[in-house]
């Protein structure tokens, strides 16, 4: 357990397609963490795609996704009729299979794959745990779709979330500062508020410069599932305060 995790803490997080070392320092960092899969899937997010560093430079690596009717939510996706969940080992292969640790990750993949999947949610979040697992960080999972929150806006349901699981902090990514700046529901009821901090380490990547911010299988298969831990826990800063993050990182007044 990291000791930078603040006290009945909770994370709120979109289920993406096998996300950056960021994402696991969030994990590290929560006692519940959420996936939020009952709000809109954008074709245009971490959804359905992620970076693997390359010899050229990131490749990107996407996920077809059917046709549904407008504004689905991340739930409710379905992969195309068309791909081969079987073909996407091969393909990380192409990119990956010289790696150190590759088979690290071909087990894994191959593994998850293998389990009843029905649809992008399922495949993501069964991804995301077993990664977790296999790098040594837990938490207590949950998905908002089976849980009882009111609708409101974003803040005002996060914050629910983390009443019904009486959670005394939520930690959230940088990416929301913005919104939750606007009205801070969190302190008005005695929750704290916390950002995360976070600095993404350098690992032995491929002989041209190091190319970051990509999938944590990229890092998995360079250096191995302990090391992976290593830099996680590495990069991870003490949580910010909202009057932290906003002098940080510099949000318009």
């Amino acid at each position: 357990m990291s000791g930078l995790r603040p006290p009945g803490s909770c994370v709120i997080m979109q289920p993406t397609f096998l996300p950056w070392l960021g994402y696991f320092a969030l994990i590290d960092q929560a006692d519940i963490f959420v996936f939020l899969d009952d709000v809109q899937f954008s074709k245009q997010s971490w959804q359905s795609r992620n970076r693997i560093s390359g010899p050229n430079g990131p490749i990107l690596v996407s996920l077809p996704i059917a046709r549904k009717p407008s504004k689905p939510l991340i739930r409710d996706v379905r992969l195309a009729d068309r791909f081969d969940l079987a073909g996407l080992v091969p393909h990380l292969e192409s990119i990956l299979g010289r790696a150190p640790y590759w088979g690290t990750v071909e087990r894994l993949m191959r593994r998850v794959l293998a389990g009843p999947l029905l649809g992008l949610a399922e495949l993501n979040i069964a991804l995301i745990r077993a990664l977790a697992a296999e790098v040594g960080i837990s938490a207590d999972f949950q998905r908002s779709s089976t849980l009882e929150v009111r609708s409101g806006d974003k803040a005002e349901r996060l914050f629910d979330i983390c009443t019904l699981f009486g959670a005394t902090t939520y930690l959230s990514p940088l990416g929301a500062l913005d919104y939750l700046r606007e009205g801070n529901t969190f302190s008005e009821y005695g929750t704290r508020l916390r950002f995360q901090g976070f600095q993404h380490p350098s690992y032995p990547q491929r002989r041209t410069g190091f190319q970051s911010h990509m999938s944590i299988i990229d890092a998995i298969a360079f250096v191995g599932p302990e090391e992976t831990l290593r830099l996680i826990r590495e990069g991870s800063r003490p949580p910010l305060t909202l009057d932290e993050a906003l002098e940080a990182f510099g949000a318009a007044p």
